[in-house]
């Protein structure tokens, strides 16, 4: 039996990031040119983890279809990557779905959408030396109780309280009120990545409990088995809403998660994929990246964490500044686009203005527009 194996779930619907998820799945949506699928596949096999599962769900199809021309045997080498298209009710649930494909004494259980630096090493060595039944990957952040829950710790990382949520505390409180070896945590989250030993898929089985974070780990702690929490200062982020999504591109960009960087060759700040055809007198500042075929018409302006996809064209005195351009794509001319999100397929008029606005897959803008605040639906005209 192998030591190690993982699960990556992927099959979350991205509701919060409607209408981007509204033709392709979460783990599909790009940063920087990259789906937040690969970024955790590469993660998983850069620690030398040979058997990863992906719980699949919503379009699961499209997503395994993509797994299967992105990720073939031969870039895989002696790594085995599954897809399995499930009907699960919760993260715990997914698990348990899965427990007759795992062949470890271990598993990692990770995210397809999320973006991360997590030190994976040297997790999977803490969760191995503590010898618990599992453990919580957790960073600290600047925040209050109010929207991270709280911590118990001991001083060799063990849990003894973990709430998710906010709540009275007294009573969990109250029979620890003499040890003077545990400390108190505010402002410390779960970041969504575990370690289980393989004995969690017998206990899953026996109780049918559906979340890790709201079921499982306050029965772990309520029956006494040993649960830990893996606590560092690394970069994290849930792509869950818009500016979460626009946050994690301008990280990247500004290497806040290195070594997770930008696809494509950097050229002192400047990710590039492919050629990019352009005209005169273009202005691209740093830090940006561009996919493939990229048509930077006369004077354009591409300003400081943009981020271009594949097959964008771009007319003449254009200025874009902290936006995300998906794929297949084109803008007119004399167009001002700040702080937005155009998807693929789109087509921008001319002279059109985008100010934090949202534009779903297969939409047209026609020349002149003004659009605020504002989210176009998919293949919405204007």
């Amino acid at each position: 039996m192998r030591e190690w194996s993982a699960i990556v779930l992927a099959g979350g619907k991205g509701k919060r990031l409607m209408p981007l998820t509204a033709l392709i799945p979460k783990p599909l949506v790009k940063v920087t040119n990259v789906p937040m699928v690969d970024y955790a596949i590469a993660h998983l096999i850069y620690v030398d983890i040979k058997h990863i599962i992906l719980a699949l769900a919503y379009k699961g199809e499209d997503l395994k279809e993509y797994i299967k021309k992105t990720w073939p045997p031969d870039r895989l080498g002696d790594v085995e990557l599954e897809c399995e298209i499930q009907d699960s009710q919760g993260t715990a649930d997914a698990y348990r779905l899965l427990t007759d494909f795992i062949d470890s004494e271990n598993v990692v259980v990770s995210m397809a959408d999320i973006v991360t630096n997590l030190p994976m090493k040297d997790f999977m060595k803490f969760h191995s030396e503590t010898e618990g039944l599992a453990t919580i990957s957790m960073k600290t952040v600047e925040s209050h109780i109010s929207q991270y829950g709280v911590v118990l710790l001991d001083k060799d990382r063990k849990i003894y309280l973990f709430l998710e949520k906010p709540a009275p505390m007294e009573l969990y409180l109250s029979s620890m009120a003499q040890r003077t070896d545990l400390f108190l945590h505010t402002n410390i989250i779960n970041t969504g990545i575990y370690c289980f030993n393989k004995k969690i898929g017998d206990i899953l089985h026996e109780t049918g409990l559906m979340d890790f974070g709201g079921e499982l780990f306050p029965y772990l702690l309520e029956n006494q088995y040993d649960l830990y929490g893996f606590v560092k200062n690394y970069y994290w982020l849930d792509c869950g809403n818009y500016q979460t999504y626009m946050w994690a591109n301008w990280d990247l960009l500004r290497h806040y998660a290195w070594p997770i960087t930008p696809n494509g060759k950097e050229y002192d700040g400047i990710y590039v994929m492919g050629i990019i055809n352009s005209g005169q007198n273009i202005t691209i500042a740093k830090p940006t990246c561009f996919g493939k075929f990229v048509k930077l018409e006369n004077r354009v302006k591409i300003k400081e964490l943009t981020s271009i996809g594949s097959n964008v064209t771009i007319g003449e005195d254009t200025v874009i500044e902290k936006s995300v351009i998906w794929d297949e794509v084109k803008i007119g001319a004399g167009c001002i686009i700040n702080e937005s999100i155009i998807c693929n397929n789109c087509e921008v008029g001319d002279n059109v203005v985008l100010e934090r606005a949202i534009i779903a897959p297969n939409c047209k803008i026609s020349n002149d527009r003004q659009i605020r605040d504002q989210t176009l639906e998919v293949g919405q005209q204007l």
